[in-house]
């Protein structure tokens, strides 16, 4: 891998896994900028630029002995810290949709929408498996489904005891696209008032636009009072 990486980009996944044995053999890899090829004397020099990814608290296992001191500050030259999906809840729909279209092609099945009770559910949702878990999530919803949608029936059964997604009984939904236009209506009043009324800060939580959050918040058949924000 290091050699077909080139003079490119090497990401090397789950780095808090390595036995002890192999980060010596990464340390040294790493310190010489060199490798040799498995039964080869022949030193190659290291060219490319490597990215390392781990779940796993590197400083922690350091204290706990499972990961090389040198190692770790070779790694960790820059680190970029990746928040949870529950701390970035404004990728779940996008996620969702993709993952939606992506295994919707894989098994040949044409399921193209998400209610908006699901999406609220999947919202909610603590994902303590990340992104990982909402692939998953999607993945078995698509097989699951009779229809061409995933309902918030063919989500998880603790998904759905664990946040009873309700959106206001006053709405009256006509269609999929008036249902879905009234759901993301209710995540821009809400991302509003978690902001306290600074609407700026609210589309860039929702990562839109401010001239779209404010056709959102002014969507026809809403009170305008209802609507008001500071």
């Amino acid at each position: 891998y290091f050699e077909e990486a080139g003079e490119g980009t090497l990401l090397l996944d789950e780095i808090g896994e390595l036995s002890t044995h192999t980060q010596v053999k990464l340390l040294r890899v790493l310190q010489q900028r060199e490798f040799m090829r498995l039964g080869s004397g022949t030193a190659i020099p290291l060219r490319a630029r490597v990215l390392f990814a781990t779940n796993r608290n590197l400083k922690q296992l350091v204290a706990e002995g499972a990961f090389r001191e040198d190692l770790y500050y070779r790694v960790n030259v820059v680190g970029i810290h990746s928040q949870p999906l529950r701390e970035r809840r404004e990728d779940i729909a996008p996620l969702a949709w993709h993952f939606l279209a992506a295994y919707a092609r894989s098994y040949r099945k044409s399921v193209a929408n998400i209610e908006p009770e699901a999406l609220a559910l999947l919202g909610e949702y603590p994902w303590p498996g990340n992104v990982r878990e909402l692939e998953n999530v999607i993945q078995s919803a698509i097989i699951l489904t009779d229809d061409d949608t995933i309902h918030a029936s063919t989500l998880p059964e603790e998904m759905q005891q664990a946040g009873p997604a309700r959106l206001p009984d006053a709405l009256q939904w006509s269609s999929f696209e008036a249902r879905l236009r009234d759901y993301k209506t209710k995540l821009a009043l809400d991302a509003v008032k978690e902001c306290n009324g600074n609407k700026t800060l609210a589309a860039q939580s929702l990562s839109i636009s401010r001239t779209y959050l404010h056709r959102l918040i002014r969507e026809p058949g809403e009170d305008a009072q209802a609507l008001q924000v500071a």
